[in-house]
């Protein structure tokens, strides 16, 4: 490679990891949190207050995440900082810590150009980009995750003969223990990643060392074993049924992101027609890389969907297509081992598609933006149909005046479609005095907000004037009937 050329990689190197950079801070502070983002900010606030009730009556995952969001959450205000910054700041260091981690152990275990490709494929990916703009405990997960699957490896092909090995395996067995424990206490998703690791010890049988190895993760999780079963039966309440299209559209997600991007677009939209050509890209460089010296990496990538698929045949819908992110890693991986392969002459063909990837992400944030727009506008007339799972709890979260009343909120949480008539009842009898136009928001969860929606179709008082619809929120303006007689 000329000198001219070998600047021009350089350049181009630097310059997507700008663009990385700069995608996930894109219009970071403008988006009213999502739902689970908000929850999250508002229940880690609590935990300095002594308040933990939240973590376990209410949510289904653990509490660690929480603990770790509850610094930026309490002193947001006193710092001045959004809740929107203050919700994702979290996630995007667990992930600064990520890279540095995933960086260095790639330069030191490989002699080639492997780490610089990961590094550009990791930074303009959209999954990976979407999970850190996302307030939530996917980084943890990924960090997490990532550390046992390295440690793991280790510690079950390592020869414990000689004696300044055994040290090196008593630290390898603490930081796969914290690790592991730390997966748990994150996102119960780590069951299933743990589920990945025995599949591997399987493979090269040493299922016993595995299982040695899992002992004191499982003590240290005894504790929150009371809390997790009545977490598990609060989980079940959310289980869906699986769809023809799930499997194909959290496949794609892998390399494409969230599928709130293919939801957004017809079939005939170019940017959907490009989704499925990455896709297709990313998979033929996967497959090319599949081989027994990757067993580990390929293992680490597939046992996350392909236990998720199983699962879900069973009745359990984990199809969350963030929760696929601690297999990507693995996946850029084995991309990148297969692109190293290409003379470094002809590197620079590798960028047109780090370039789309990035159109791509660029995409997502947004649509993603646009969608809360749709409420722009309507002031103080808007009614936002708040539930454990809907749209607008930012509105609780921002004015502490109304925790009592986000607090009521929850505690209809058991009879969620009582709630939801309720609701509806309160606002049609509401419109029998008040003869002006108002505008109701909240998301498609069907009960409670569709619910409202609907039983609202029985009020004789209220007409539906104006719709505006997303793919996760909904505005519908209402005008009574009095006024329009007027």
């Amino acid at each position: 490679m000329n000198e001219s050329q070998s600047k021009i990689n350089k350049s181009l190197f630097y310059l997507f990891l700008i663009v990385g950079a700069f995608l996930r801070v894109f219009q970071f502070g403008e988006s009213p949190l999502w739902a689970d983002e908000a929850f999250t900010q508002y229940w880690s606030k609590s935990i300095f207050e002594g308040e933990w009730r939240w973590l376990w009556q209410i949510d289904f995952n653990p509490p660690l995440y929480y603990i770790a969001q509850s610094p930026f959450s309490y002193f947001s205000t006193d710092l001045g900082l959004q809740n929107e910054i203050s919700a994702r700041l979290p996630s995007l260091i667990f992930e600064f810590i990520f890279i540095i981690f995933a960086y260095r152990f790639l330069k030191l275990k490989e002699n080639n150009n492997i780490p610089q490709i990961f590094l550009i494929l990791w930074m303009v990916s959209p999954s990976a980009i979407e999970a850190a703009r996302t307030g939530r405990g996917y980084t943890l997960l990924l960090l997490f995750s990532f550390i046992a699957w390295r440690k793991i490896e280790e510690i079950l092909k390592e020869n414990q003969k000689k004696k300044n090995e055994k040290t090196i395996s008593a630290k390898n067995k603490i930081i796969f223990t914290i690790s592991a424990t730390g997966m748990l206490y994150t996102h119960y998703y780590g069951f299933l990643i743990l589920g990945g690791l025995f599949l591997y010890s399987v493979s090269i049988k040493k299922t016993k060392e595995y299982l040695l190895a899992l002992i004191p993760t499982i003590l240290l999780f005894i504790p929150w074993l009371p809390k997790f079963m009545i977490q598990l039966n609060r989980g079940n309440e959310m289980i869906q049924d699986i769809t023809l299209t799930r499997i194909p559209r959290g496949l794609i997600s892998i390399f494409t992101g969230q599928t709130i991007f293919l939801e957004n677009f017809g079939m005939e939209n170019k940017d959907l027609i490009l989704c499925i050509f990455v896709t297709g890209i990313m998979s033929f460089l996967l497959l090319k890389s599949m081989n027994k010296k990757n067993k580990l990496l390929m293992f680490e990538a597939f046992s996350i969907p392909f236990l998720a698929m199983l699962f879900s045949f069973f009745g359990l819908e984990i199809w969350e297509e963030y929760w696929f992110l601690p297999g990507i890693p693995a996946i850029i991986i084995l991309i990148a081992k297969n692109l190293q392969k290409t003379n470094k002459k002809n590197q620079i063909k590798f960028y047109p598609l780090v370039l789309v990837l990035s159109y791509i992400s660029l995409q997502i944030s947004y649509y993603s933006h646009q969608e809360w727009n749709l409420a722009k506008g309507t002031g103080a007339k808007i009614i936002f149909a708040n539930t454990p799972f809907d749209i607008y709890p930012l509105k609780f979260v921002s004015e502490s005046r109304n925790e009592k009343d986000y607090e009521t909120t929850y505690s209809y949480y058991k009879n969620e479609r009582a709630y939801g008539e309720k609701i509806a009842k309160k606002i049609c009898d509401e419109s029998q005095k008040n003869t002006g136009s108002f505008f109701i928001s909240g998301s498609f969860d069907p009960i409670p907000s569709g619910g409202v929606i609907q039983d609202l179709k029985k009020c004789e008082n209220l007409k539906l004037t104006e719709e505006k619809i997303g793919r996760r929120v909904f505005v519908y303006k209402y005008t009574s009937i009095k006024n329009q007689e007027k």
